[in-house]
């Protein structure tokens, strides 16, 4: 996950930089980058989706197959205890925490990419400013 964010934040560096000579193609290229984050940010809100139901089956299956190989009738309240605690649903929900992290960190990003056009308005004003 960690490489993921790195590369994320690598392309957002790039994204991010406005100065005098690029000021116009960072304006005209806001709207395209918007959408791309906002298309990552949705694509990765449906990977937790998929990783939330993929854990909600696992854990059914777990509990049955608990229950089945008890030699004593366990209730589902204790079996599925029981299957918290096993490796395959430690694992999805290590992936589920990955991937909350993600989605917080493309909604900041929407959030910066929705100020921009202020950001790159004031600049403009600015340099009116400096030109009277």
């Amino acid at each position: 996950m960690g490489s993921i964010i790195d590369q994320y934040n690598d392309e957002l560096k790039e994204h991010l930089v406005i100065d005098e000579l690029n000021l116009k193609d960072v304006q005209m290229l806001l709207p395209g980058r918007k959408h791309l984050w906002v298309g990552r940010l949705m694509r990765h809100k449906q990977q937790l989706n998929n990783l939330k139901k993929l854990k909600k089956e696992t854990l059914e299956r777990i509990t049955k197959k608990i229950q089945e190989a008890s030699s004593v009738r366990l209730s589902i309240p204790a079996a599925e205890k029981a299957a918290w605690t096993s490796q395959p649903i430690k694992d999805i929900n290590l992936k589920i925490e990955e991937e909350e992290i993600l989605i917080e960190f493309l909604e900041k990003v929407e959030k910066i990419f929705g100020g921009m056009s202020y950001d790159i308005k004031n600049i403009i004003e600015i340099q009116k400013l400096e030109t009277l």
